[in-house]
């Protein structure tokens, strides 16, 4: 009798088939599971845009109001020393109080009287400073932060706790002092020296960003200052 060509099936025992039949069970199971993480994430994830927006939406308004408050209270502050009260309807563009401490720099500019002096000025030395940065070729004046103290003491306290603020209103004090002065016209910049408090570098934190501070160290490495060449022919 001759062979046959045909192979016989594959043995087929019954631990190969629950072996099978559980991996089946086992893989449905898993895309199951899968399709509910799924429909459970989409059903989360509406909710919470419903109630928060964007995923990024809360942590922006997060940082503008808290942005907003520390804004408003140091305007508040700011207000509080220089006996300032809010009038209804005010502008938002227009700082008031940092105006109003403008004024104020610049009286103290022209009317502070220190060392008397030999010329037209008297003791009034930055009318004096002022004067003299047209044949100085300058365009610093030098404030003693004792005599600030001296002229307003609460013009003093806000010059320290808002000085990022305040530091443009004050150049523009300076510049018209200057011109009263006959010092010619340009911009000024106002430095401000002699604080009664003195800080280490290390010491400082992120509490005292806009604020005036005074700082003390070793300068451990110094550099040549080269002139720049502005233009040549």
């Amino acid at each position: 009798m001759a062979p046959s060509s045909e192979l016989p099936p594959p043995a087929t025992s019954s631990l190969g088939l629950r072996m099978r039949s559980g991996a089946m069970d086992s893989e449905t199971s898993v895309r199951r599971r899968i399709a509910e993480g799924d429909t459970w994430s989409a059903d989360a994830g509406t909710q919470a845009q419903s109630d928060l927006g964007t995923r990024d939406e809360p942590r922006a308004r997060g940082v503008q109001t808290t942005s907003e408050e520390v804004q408003e209270d140091r305007t508040r502050r700011l207000r509080d020393r220089l006996g300032l009260v809010p009038r209804e309807g005010q502008s938002k563009v227009r700082d008031e109080a940092a105006e109003a401490f403008m004024v104020i720099f610049e009286t103290f500019l022209q009317r502070f009287e220190g060392d008397q002096g030999s010329d037209e000025w008297g003791a009034r030395v930055y009318m004096r400073q002022l004067a003299q940065l047209r044949s100085d070729e300058g365009a610093t004046v030098y404030v003693d932060f004792g005599h600030v103290m001296a002229h307003d003491e609460r013009a003093a306290q806000a010059l320290v706790e808002n000085y990022l603020r305040l530091e443009p209103y004050m150049a523009r004090a300076a510049a018209r002092a200057r011109t009263k002065a006959g010092g010619g016209s340009g911009d000024v910049t106002v430095s401000v020296h002699g604080l009664p408090a003195q800080q280490r570098i290390r010491e400082l934190r992120s509490d005292r960003i806009g604020q005036l501070s005074g700082v003390s160290g070793t300068v451990t490495r110094t550099s040549e200052v080269r002139p720049e060449l502005v233009s040549g022919v």
